[in-house]
């Protein structure tokens, strides 16, 4: 998730060497055939559709329900908008004029203390993680400047953090939200990455298929390969593990049809039940659990 252009390389080699046999019928650009069409007026998100093995949190959200956050989820989100927040401002920082590695630390260290007000309750968290990009960002940047002289600021900061965050992608014609968001995209090769902070789960590698798929209809690029990325964070270090994951055939199939029985619960607004393996971190497991 913290990519640097030699990471990005080595990645791009180890892609050029694993296989690549999709189903031309299994893109998401063959949006208008089955089984990529959908019947259903609807559209979802992505992230709902890996919330709950019965999706009945499709069907809560359908009827105004908005759950309840806990410790676990809300330290969730704390890393992710930190991680997109830090990496953007390391852009924008390089573009507002002439920096070097040192002088990135010091406005980064300057504007944590904006971004605190929003995290004030995983401060200790929100500065590790911060801290952690500053440093890769700041070795890169001063890797880039000697390596490349006379460079626009626009070319510098495609040297130095060479992806994007928080990628927008319309998914409307494959009957997903048209508004997802990509929690990096490298456009290099191609390859979308997703950052998750809580244990493994296979319904994680579905949401990639789910990206693919959308990524595929909009700019019509085959996108064979995902990035599942774990990120711990303490108080005092960043710990990621991160796997390639083919998008293969049997995933976009799967994927495809728990997006059918999300849309199915969408359109006809039946309550699917509760599921069989509730968990306690879930938004709506007091929705569900009481009464």
């Amino acid at each position: 998730m913290f990519f640097t252009s030699s990471e990005i390389l080595l990645l791009s080699k180890r892609i050029k060497k694993m296989p690549r046999n999709v189903d031309e019928e299994l893109r998401g650009w063959n949006w208008g055939e089955p089984p990529i069409y959908s019947q259903h007026s609807s559209q979802v998100s992505v992230s709902e559709l890996g919330y709950c093995s019965a999706l009945r949190n499709v069907y809560l959200r359908l009827k105004g329900q908005k759950g309840e956050e806990n410790p676990n989820l809300r330290k969730g989100f704390v890393i992710h908008s930190v991680y997109a927040e830090a990496i953007t401002t390391v852009k924008r920082l390089i573009y507002s004029g002439e920096v070097d590695g040192n002088r990135l630390k010091t406005y980064m260290n300057d504007e944590f203390y904006r971004v605190l007000r929003e995290y004030e309750d995983y401060s200790v968290f929100a500065k590790v993680l911060w801290d952690y990009v500053t440093n890769i960002y700041s070795a890169e940047l001063d890797r880039a400047k000697s390596k490349f002289t006379n460079l626009t600021e626009d070319s510098l900061v495609s040297a130095v953090v060479p992806f994007y965050v928080e990628f927008p992608v319309d998914g409307a014609l494959v009957g997903l939200s048209n508004s997802l968001r990509i929690d990096a995209f490298v456009p290099f090769i191609p390859l979308i990455a997703e950052m998750k902070s809580g244990k493994y789960r296979y319904s994680h590698e579905l949401s990639l298929a789910g990206y693919a798929l959308a990524v595929e209809s909009q700019y019509e690029v085959p996108v064979d390969f995902g990035y599942l990325c774990y990120v711990n964070v303490t108080e005092k270090e960043v710990k990621s593990n991160c796997k390639l994951i083919p998008i293969s055939d049997a995933l976009r199939s799967e994927f495809l049809e728990v997006r059918d029985k999300g849309l199915g619960i969408l359109d006809s607004g039946v309550d699917p039940g509760v599921a069989n393996d509730c968990e306690k971190e879930c938004l709506f497991y007091k929705v569900c659990h009481t009464g």
